[in-house]
């Protein structure tokens, strides 16, 4: 679940920088491709990564569609598993838009030949990482996926908390003892800034809705100090 304490002295991004070794990841995947999956999954668990992986094939339900929300709200990196099957299922479909809609970090990696102009937009631009049974080799593969997964990840990890505090921001109708505060603020700020300079990924609206509202909560306190 999403941290929902109070601003307080400004230190809930702080703690994420207590666990800056990996990033977590869901991995957004047709059952078809589940060993496939698995072994990806394996491969990313030796270093003691927080994987979200859905392995059970249930009808989709509201609790079970918000569960999957908070997963990809809630960890640093999305992988989205390209085949013939994934592109055309509804569900791996639902998670990449929630996916997009929050601006995670996503990275797709091919296990079989799909045809590129079948291929959603969002996907089709990004880079693949090919796992292929013919021709690709997985170790070097999987090096490629551990660099763009854990490339600037105090980076991805701040967006991932920002996230999740400005949706509970949101969701409590904007209640502001949940707006940054201290060093939370200055922080968030630079990160911003480190964005606008080119780090990935990016802020969403409500990301910069939520920092903007915090920056202004801050000027009106002071203002009100002197």
């Amino acid at each position: 679940m999403a941290d929902t304490k109070k601003g307080g002295s400004g230190n809930y991004l702080a703690e994420a920088d207590k666990s800056l070794e990996v990033c977590s990841v869901m991995i957004s995947y047709s059952r078809k491709d589940k060993a496939f999956v698995k072994n990806i999954f394996d491969a990313l668990a030796i270093d003691d990564r927080e994987i979200w992986v859905d392995w059970e094939d249930m009808p989709p339900s509201n609790d079970w569609l918000e569960e999957i929300h908070k997963g990809i709200e809630q960890y640093d990196c999305f992988i989205f598993v390209l085949s013939e099957e994934s592109i055309k299922a509804q569900v791996p479909n639902w998670e990449v838009d929630h996916a997009v809609k929050n601006g995670k970090r996503i990275i797709p990696i091919v296990c079989e030949e799909v045809d590129y102009r079948h291929v959603r937009k969002e996907i089709a631009s990004l880079n693949w990482i090919f796992f292929r049974k013919d021709g690709d080799d997985f170790n070097s593969a999987m090096k490629l996926l551990l660099k763009a997964l854990d490339t600037d990840l105090r980076h991805a990890r701040y967006h991932t908390k920002l996230l999740t505090r400005a949706i509970e921001w949101e969701k409590h109708d904007f209640e502001k003892s949940l707006l940054l505060t201290g060093l939370d603020l200055q922080r968030a700020k630079h990160w911003l800034s480190a964005s606008a300079l080119g780090k990935e990924p990016k802020p969403t609206t409500l990301h910069l809705s939520f920092i903007t509202a915090s920056d202004a909560l801050a000027t009106s306190m002071k203002k009100r100090r002197w």
